[in-house]
C-alpha cells in the first residue's frame, strides 16, 4: 500500500510532512535512480508549477536535486498541467514534472509526475519510487562540468496556446455574437484562458484571473459552480466555462444557469465520431450508462482518478474518457486531461448543432447524494462497525441504486456517494454512514 502516493500524485499541506523540502530530495534522487540513471546520455527534466506561494519552494528544490545529479531542468513557469505533459512528449524531455494540489486551497501543494510519453505514473512505478525514498542511500551527484543546468522557458505557456488554438477555427461572425464567462480559479489558466477565448472572437466576462499565490480555487473555479452560474444569469451569457487550479478540469454552464458536468461534456463529445466505448470510473451516473447503453457504446469503469482512465485508454481502442468532476480526457489529443481543449470541443460541437446548451442535455441522471467527512485518520472506514453499516446501507439499495465510500487519494477525506431513485432514502443512508465514521 502507497504510503506518500495518493490518486494524483504526491499532495499534502505545504512544508508539512510528506510535503517538505526533504521528501522533495528524496523524490528528486528516487526519480534519477529509477528512471534516469540507466545511461551516460544526458537528461533533460520539464517542471510547472501553478500559481500557489509555495510553488516556487518545490520548484527550486526540485530543480536544484535534479541539476546537482547531472540532469538540465527547464522551468516551463506557471503553465497548466496538461501543457507540462503534453510539452514532455512534444519535446522529447525525460520526465516532466507539475507542482500543483489541483482544486485544492492554496495552503496544499503537490509533485505530478509525467513520464517520457506525457503519461502519469502508474502505481507500480510510484510504490517504487517510494521504496527508494524510504531505503536507498545511494548518492548520485556529480562535480564539475557534469553539474546540470537550469533554464527559464518563457516560451513554453505560448507554445501550449498555439497548439490548442490551432485544433479551432470558429466562425468570429457567430462567436462575436456570443456573450460568455470564462472563470479561470485564479490559476494556471488565468492569462491563457482569456486571450484564446478572445482570439477566437467571443466576447468575454473574465473572472479569477488575477492570481497573488494565496487565492487560488478560493470561491471559484470548478468546485464552486454556483459563482459561475450567478455569473452567468447576472451577466445574461450565452453559457459559461471554469477551470480548476491546474487546468485539467472543466464545467460548464449553459444560459439559464445550469451545470453540465463531466458526464454532460463527455456525453456531448461522443457524438463525433464512432465511439464504441468509453470510459469513465466507478462513480459514473446510472443515468450516463443508460443514455450510452442506448447509443450503443460501452461504458468501462475504472477505480477513481483520471489515470486510471489514461492507463486504460493507452493499452485500449477507445478514445474518449472522463469523470463527473470535469476531468476529461481525449487520447487522441493529450493523454491526460485538458480543461481548455475539452471544453472548447464541447463548444465547438454545441456551434456546430446550432443548439445551446441547454439544448444538449442528453440524459436524465439518477438522483445522487453527495457527503465528505473530515477525518484524522482514514482507515476508519476499516472499522468493522463501520463496515457493517456501510454492507447494510448498500444491501437496502442492491438493484435500485449504488453506494460508494472511499477515502480521498489526496485530501484527508471519506468520500460518500449514494446513488438511486430515492432522494429522501438517498440522505438518509448518507447521514447515517457518516454519522458513524464522526463517533468512530
Amino acid at each position: 500500500m502507497k504510503k506518500l502516493f495518493g490518486t494524483d500524485g504526491l499532495r499534502g499541506t505545504a512544508n508539512v510532512y510528506p510535503l517538505t523540502i526533504d521528501i522533495c530530495r528524496k523524490l528528486a534522487q528516487a526519480i534519477y535512480k529509477k528512471f534516469l540513471s540507466h545511461d551516460l546520455k544526458r537528461k533533460t527534466i520539464f517542471i510547472g508549477k501553478d500559481t500557489r506561494i509555495s510553488g516556487d519552494i518545490f520548484e527550486h528544490s526540485l530543480a536544484a536535486e535534479f541539476c546537482a545529479m547531472g540532469a538540465d531542468v527547464k522551468l516551463l513557469g506557471i503553465i497548466p498541467t496538461p501543457a507540462v505533459s503534453i510539452l514532455t512528449k512534444k519535446f522529447g524531455a525525460d520526465l516532466g514534472i507539475m507542482i500543483s494540489a489541483s482544486h485544492n486551497p492554496y495552503n496544499d501543494n503537490g509533485i505530478k509526475l509525467f513520464n517520457s510519453l506525457g503519461l502519469k505514473l502508474s502505481d507500480e512505478d510510484e510504490l517504487e519510487l517510494e521504496n527508494l525514498i524510504f531505503n536507498d542511500k545511494g548518492d548520485y551527484s556529480v562535480l564539475n562540468d557534469k553539474v546540470g543546468r537550469a533554464t527559464c522557458d518563457h516560451m513554453a505557456p505560448k507554445v501550449y496556446q498555439d497548439i490548442i488554438e490551432r485544433h479551432f477555427s470558429f466562425d468570429k461572425e457567430v462567436t462575436g455574437k456570443l456573450n460568455i464567462v470564462v472563470d479561470s480559479s485564479n490559476g494556471a489558466l488565468s492569462k491563457i484562458a482569456p486571450w484564446i477565448f478572445q482570439n477566437l472572437g467571443f466576447n468575454i466576462v473574465s473572472l479569477f484571473d488575477n492570481p497573488n499565490g494565496v487565492n487560488i480555487n478560493e470561491n471559484c473555479g470548478v468546485t464552486h459552480p454556483e459563482v459561475l452560474s450567478r455569473a452567468v444569469k447576472n451577466n445574461n451569457a450565452d453559457f459559461g466555462v471554469a477551470f480548476d487550479g491546474d487546468g485539467d478540469r472543466v464545467l460548464i454552464c449553459d444560459e439559464t444557469g445550469q451545470l453540465l458536468n463531466g458526464e454532460d461534456i463527455l456525453a456531448i463529445l461522443s457524438l463525433e465520431g464512432n465511439h464504441l466505448e468509453i470510459v469513465s470510473t466507478i462513480m459514473a451516473n446510472f443515468g450516463f450508462e443508460k443514455y450510452l447503453e442506448r447509443r450503443g457504446i460501452k461504458l468501462t469503469k475504472t477505480n477513481v482518478g483520471d489515470r486510471y482512465i489514461s492507463e486504460y485508454l493507452r493499452y485500449n481502442s477507445a478514445d474518449l474518457g472522463g469523470e463527473p468532476s470535469g476531468h476529461i480526457i481525449i487520447k487522441s489529443h493529450a493523454p491526460t486531461g485538458d480543461g481548455l481543449f475539452s471544453g472548447l470541443k464541447a463548444i465547438e460541437m454545441m456551434l456546430r448543432s446550432g443548439k445551446k446548451f441547454s439544448e444538449l442535455r442528453l440524459f436524465d441522471p439518477c438522483p445522487s447524494v453527495n457527503k465528505n467527512v473530515r477525518v484524522t485518520d482514514k482507515s476508519v472506514i476499516e472499522n468493522e462497525k463501520i463496515k457493517k453499516i456501510i454492507e447494510n446501507c448498500r444491501s437496502e439499495l442492491s438493484g435500485k441504486g449504488k453506494l460508494i465510500v472511499r477515502p480521498s487519494g489526496t485530501e484527508p477525506l471519506i468520500r460518500i456517494t449514494a446513488e438511486g431513485e430515492n432522494s429522501d432514502e438517498l440522505q438518509d443512508i448518507v447521514e447515517k454512514i457518516s454519522a458513524a465514521i464522526r463517533d468512530a
